[in-house]
């Protein structure tokens, strides 16, 4: 399931269409465009997690899902590989756009069970699991900024480290042994490299036309790094 374009320079398009090669203006305004499109996702999000608590659908999918965190783990490594295709395809902004509405809607579908969960323990786990997930995600990004550091080389190292923990909760399935903290400490930090990658690859190797592809996979760690220290903080709570 790796990415398809292990080369950057193999995708077959004008060096100048890259954001590392175009002018200040142009990649301040696709960074611009690439997080303006992350708060719009996770707006969405907010705004579809809201649906689900109104109409009661929340207590449905945690009843269907459980604590199935392999299918949490299994729908972001899809579609980070699929995000990475859509954004060096030079695929149609429709297309892109797509691709980010129903990524947004599957996370939300996976998140409703842990909101639930906390809904009905301590409410206030909510606000600190976004909070702690805003300053990770703000320090780890300002940081590659800053450092303009090209962290493309961890690709493989994250694509296999996501494979064993996802091998990990199968085996929790098969075995039936719990999923601890440690799972979720092990989640976070490999959403962490991801950020780090990912903010990377979009200040380095994307396409300029490719804003909406690159908000998916920004998103995508967002929606799981969330997740999984609101169970942590679930967890620690129950102690």
């Amino acid at each position: 399931m790796s990415s398809p374009y292990q080369n950057y320079d193999s995708y077959e398009a004008p060096r100048d269409m890259f954001v590392v090669d175009a002018q200040l203006s142009e990649r301040l305004g696709f960074l611009r465009r690439v997080y303006g499109h992350v708060f719009g996702a996770i707006v969405l999000m907010i705004g579809i997690e809201t649906l689900l608590f109104t109409t009661g659908m929340n207590l449905k999918l945690m009843a269907l899902m459980g604590q199935s965190w392999w299918i949490s783990l299994l729908v972001f490594m899809v579609v980070s590989w699929l995000a990475e295709r859509l954004a060096y395809s030079g695929a149609s902004a429709i297309t892109q756009y797509a691709g980010l509405g129903l990524f947004v809607g599957l996370q939300s579908l996976i998140t409703a069970p842990v909101l639930t969960i906390a809904t009905m323990t301590n409410p206030n786990l909510i606000g600190q699991a976004a909070f702690v997930t805003l300053l990770i995600t703000g320090s780890l990004t300002l940081f590659v900024v800053l450092s303009r550091s090209d962290f493309s080389f961890m690709r493989n190292a994250l694509f296999l480290a996501g494979l064993g923990l996802f091998a990990i909760s199968i085996a929790s399935a098969i075995f039936g042994f719990s999923l601890g903290l440690g799972f979720s400490v092990g989640v976070v930090v490999l959403m962490c490299g991801y950020i780090l990658y990912e903010t990377s690859l979009i200040m380095h190797h994307l396409p300029t036309t490719a804003h909406v592809a690159g908000a998916l996979m920004i998103f995508g760690s967002i929606a799981v790094l969330f997740r999984q220290i609101l169970f942590i903080l679930l967890k620690l709570n129950d102690d």
